[in-house]
């Protein structure tokens, strides 16, 4: 398309060039601005969960731009093992959405996800995760690898890593640190 015919040419074939790049720029700071909203929704479920006496994690399912679903975790509430805030908006999702498969689906979660999440949003084909802070407990990075899951490293890291460390403190446990609490 912008074969050098002259210097007029080539002067617009340059302006095209740059044109593109200050949009994709733009749309990479958008992302990362959406990024960083999104997760801001995400910590305040964390905080509701930490509330009512849950571990602090939350969790948003995002699609098209438009939040599906929200929750934080609920394991002491729900007397559920599986009630992670990921695997509830997942559920939350499918339910809306009338479907168990998610492709096209973000979600944002304040805590580095779990095996059994990881495995859950695989079988969901979830296309991509944002996570707020690591937990060293568990890495399961590598893991999103295998299922083919984008995933978004930390995002918010301070606020969602704070309301963690506050609720080990209260409750004499640190992921962060001892890796053999079970």
């Amino acid at each position: 398309m912008c074969n050098s015919d002259g210097p007029q040419r080539e002067a617009h074939c340059l302006y095209l060039k740059h044109r593109d790049m200050r949009q994709k720029a733009g749309q990479e700071e958008n992302i990362k601005v959406n990024d960083a909203n999104y997760m801001q929704e995400a910590l305040k479920e964390a905080e509701n969960a930490y509330r009512s006496g849950n571990f602090p994690v939350g969790a948003l399912l995002v699609m098209k731009h438009s939040i599906i679903a929200r929750s934080g975790n609920r394991e002491r509430e729900l007397h559920d093992p599986t009630a992670h805030a990921e695997i509830l908006v997942i559920r939350e999702a499918g339910r809306k959405l009338g479907t168990h498969r998610l492709p096209g689906s973000i979600i944002y979660t304040t805590l580095e996800p779990c095996p059994m999440c990881t495995a859950a949003m695989s079988q969901a084909r979830v296309s991509k995760v944002v996570y707020g802070t690591r937990a060293l407990r568990w890495t399961t990075t590598n893991l999103f690898n295998l299922v083919n899951v984008e995933i978004v490293q930390p995002r918010l890291n301070d606020g969602c890593r704070q309301i963690v460390q506050k609720w080990c403190k209260e409750n004499g446990r640190n992921i962060f640190l001892d890796h053999s609490l079970r």
